[in-house]
């Protein structure tokens, strides 16, 4: 974990402006922002889940309420009903009808990021959860914030090479800015 203030101050020293003048604090952190957006998409290291509570003889669950981030992907979905994991499956393999079939869950499906299917549909009159994990866009930092506890120590280099990127984009240098996004590339694979 390494403090917000470092982070721009290494990204200060590496573009060599020593004063807050051109770049002000507000700025860099701007950028750093936006690489974050980009570095959890791509690696979706910002992991969580939510608990749906499962209602007869339904299919979908809309997440929206439930996730409090903005939802990248779903990685995966437990079941309470059978103690076990759902297997992940395309909507289209289903067979003809299966909207009709109840039971013990077995798989789940997707329909963008925030509509979740089951298959088959709890029974009428059994109930249970489904905790369902996500990949997602962690919060911004903040000026004054210290840290983002979850963001990898090895993460924070892709951070800076983003900021430089769009500070040299700003500053006309598309060389220069080239170089850093070919930088910010290879660490974020």
């Amino acid at each position: 974990m390494i403090p917000l203030s470092e982070v721009v101050s290494r990204v200060r020293t590496r573009y060599e402006q020593a004063s807050s003048v051109r770049w002000s604090d507000a700025d860099i952190i701007k950028y750093i922002n936006e690489g974050l957006e980009c570095l959890a998409e791509a690696t979706e290291f910002y992991e969580r889940y939510v608990t749906i509570q499962m209602r007869p003889e339904q299919n979908w669950y809309d997440l929206r309420g439930f996730t409090p981030e903005t939802v990248v992907s779903i990685k995966s979905v437990y079941s309470s009903v059978r103690d076990d994991w759902l297997q992940p499956v395309d909507e289209n393999d289903l067979q003809f009808k299966w909207e009709e079939s109840t039971g013990d869950p077995q798989v789940f499906f997707t329909r963008g990021a925030y509509w979740l299917g089951v298959w088959p549909s709890n029974g009428t009159s059994a109930s249970g959860e489904l905790r369902v994990y996500f990949s997602g866009i962690p919060n911004r930092f903040t000026i004054n914030q210290e840290v983002l506890y979850d963001l990898p120590n090895d993460h924070y280099p892709a951070l800076e090479d983003y900021a430089l990127h769009e500070m040299a984009m700003q500053d006309g240098d598309a060389d220069l800015a080239m170089r850093y996004w070919n930088s910010y590339l290879e660490r974020e694979n």
